[in-house]
């Protein structure tokens, strides 16, 4: 019996074999071979097409037969600047609304503003702008400010007891109570106005002060005259 030996890998395995190739396959390798010119002439056949399509698109006045690639791409030459400056004036009728920015309107806002809703009350100022400049075709910021300036009071008289009688003393306003209550003033008085919302009607008020024909500065006046007839009183 012969005796076991170990078994080598290495003389069954990873051996190096000769590759056999078929002579047919290799007759037909060296038969078949593709000349250069063909492929050349395919490519100018494909340019050429390629050069017609963008003369199509783009038009052959603008390409040249020299221009490459990197002359289509490039950025175009800047026309040349005229010495003479075209400046128009503003057209009054597309004037551009100011944005709730402006101290008078921030504070308008806040005067406007009810259970916290900032938005609203500053949607209602710019709607309000809006208004004004449909119905004047000018710049609605300067009117605001001259009406609520026109509607604001100097002084508000002062009622107090003194010896069982009630006595009425004048007295000077900062410009913020001025201000404030001439916004309030221009409010109660664009409630008799008409129109469907409350910037309709407060625009419709403001131009109205503006005019002169409005209750608010009717109200200011009365009130001017009211401390002038107890202005004795502040003196004693």
């Amino acid at each position: 019996m012969r005796p076991l030996t170990a078994f080598n890998a290495s003389k069954h395995f990873f051996r190096p074999c000769s590759q056999r190739i078929l002579p047919s396959f290799v007759s037909l390798r060296q038969k078949r071979s593709f000349p250069r010119s063909a492929s050349s002439t395919a490519d100018e056949r494909t340019l050429a097409q390629s050069k017609e399509v963008l003369d199509f698109l783009v038009g052959s006045e603008s390409l040249n037969t020299t221009s490459s690639l990197s002359d289509i791409l490039s950025d175009p030459t800047p026309l040349p600047s005229t010495s003479v400056a075209t400046t128009l004036p503003p057209d009054p009728s597309q004037m551009l609304i100011p944005p709730v920015s402006d101290p008078l309107l921030h504070f308008l806002a806040s005067s406007l503003q009810h259970h916290g809703k900032r938005a609203k009350a500053e949607r209602i100022v710019s709607r309000t702008l809006l208004y004004i400049h449909a119905l004047t075709r000018a710049p609605p910021l300067p009117i605001l400010r001259h009406a609520l300036i026109t509607a604001s009071p100097a002084v508000k008289c002062i009622t107090h007891k003194r010896a069982g009688k009630n006595v009425v003393r004048p007295a000077a306003l900062t410009e913020k109570q001025r201000v404030r209550a001439g916004i309030h003033s221009v409010l109660s008085a664009s409630k008799n106005k008409s129109g469907k919302t409350l910037e309709e009607r407060l625009a419709r008020e403001i131009i109205a002060v503006v005019n002169g024909d409005s209750k608010a500065i009717t109200d200011k006046e009365l009130a001017h005259k009211h401390a002038m007839v107890n202005r004795c009183v502040s003196c004693c």
